[in-house]
């Protein structure tokens, strides 16, 4: 019988590449988390115009997911995209800040697929997308993974879904240098990117990446804001009056995700400029500015007091569900 069945399971790997069952899943929006294309070998033979010969050749799968998070499950995308992990159990604290590791955790995904469920093991986070407009919060995961395999399709009873709704964009605040400035702000979209190539670790001996190692990382903001003055520009120019010699100013930014019952996520970027600042007029058109930001890394202070950390993003995040990951 024909149905509509689809959804993303994940479960943390405590062997690379190992399958595991889900420990949890999420009603996603879309997917392209899928097979490989290109995957064979053609020799080019010199006798003929046409192709004769193929043999099978490297294979990663890979693609994104895109689904509505919640308080619950967001940590697992973040704890997976910056590597550097702390739980308090005593106050469901989860610190989630960004690791100098190139190794970062790997896991399974499960993505049902109507009729069966693709799994995708060895997976790790390319690239993460936070993204608050005017509906739902939204979390884009580009994914890399070793190797996918045909799996049993769970039913909807046998999902493990996640109690808390969806954040929405009116649970969402924002500061800039410790001031709130939620009312200015439109949307904003929050990229980290690990630089991950997944031809990069392939070796002989198999056809399958056997390492899957982040590079350089880029955190960078988009941020749609009301135009009423002239003060994001005077940080783009570093001055009041226009282009520095110094450069751009310096500030941080935190965004507040109140879930509600005393959960909720502080997410801090403590070192900013912005690299790009439009004012574009169109018509009568609403007069809007568009300013794109690269966030450098600062110094951080854990809540025991005592731990600092250097990173470019720090979450800290109170839930109910409890356990470390």
């Amino acid at each position: 019988m024909a149905q509509i069945l689809r959804y993303l399971g994940l479960a943390e790997e405590t062997t690379f590449a190992e399958p595991k069952e889900a420990e949890f899943h999420v009603d996603i929006a879309s997917a392209s988390l899928d097979t490989p294309s290109d995957s064979h070998l053609d020799f080019e033979s010199s006798m003929g115009r046409g192709a004769r010969m193929h043999r099978p050749g490297f294979y990663s799968p890979g693609g994104n997911i895109v689904y509505a998070f919640d308080i619950s499950t967001i940590r697992w995308l973040l704890k997976w995209a910056l590597g550097g992990y702390v739980f308090t159990g005593e106050e469901n604290l989860h610190e989630i800040y960004a690791s100098d590791s190139t190794d970062l955790p790997s896991f399974t995904a499960r993505l049902g697929k109507d009729v069966f469920e693709h799994v995708f093991a060895g997976c790790k986070i390319n690239s993460l997308e936070i993204s608050v407009e005017d509906s739902f919060c939204q979390a884009t995961a580009e994914l890399v993974s070793v190797k996918d395999s045909k799996g049993v399709l769970k039913q909807q009873h046998e999902l493990i879904l996640p109690d808390d709704y969806p954040l929405a964009f009116y649970e969402v605040s924002a500061k800039m240098n410790d001031s709130d400035i939620s009312a200015d702000v439109k949307s904003f979209t929050l990229t980290i990117n690990n630089g991950i190539d997944a031809a990069a670790g392939r070796s002989i001996g198999s056809r399958y990446p056997r390492k899957l190692l982040a590079a350089g990382r880029e955190v960078t903001l988009s941020t749609s804001m009301f135009f009423e003055n002239t003060e994001q520009l005077e940080k783009f120019w570093g001055s009041e009056t226009g282009p520095s010699d110094k450069g751009a100013e310096e500030y941080s930014m935190e965004f507040n995700f109140d879930a509600g019952d005393g959960k909720g996520m502080s997410l801090l970027l403590p070192r900013a400029i912005h690299t790009g600042l439009d004012i574009q007029p169109s018509g009568r058109d609403e007069l809007v500015q568009e300013i794109e930001a690269k966030i450098y890394m600062d110094e951080v202070m854990l809540k025991d007091g005592t731990t600092p950390v250097t990173t470019d993003v720090y979450v800290a995040l109170i839930d109910d569900v409890g356990g470390e990951g």
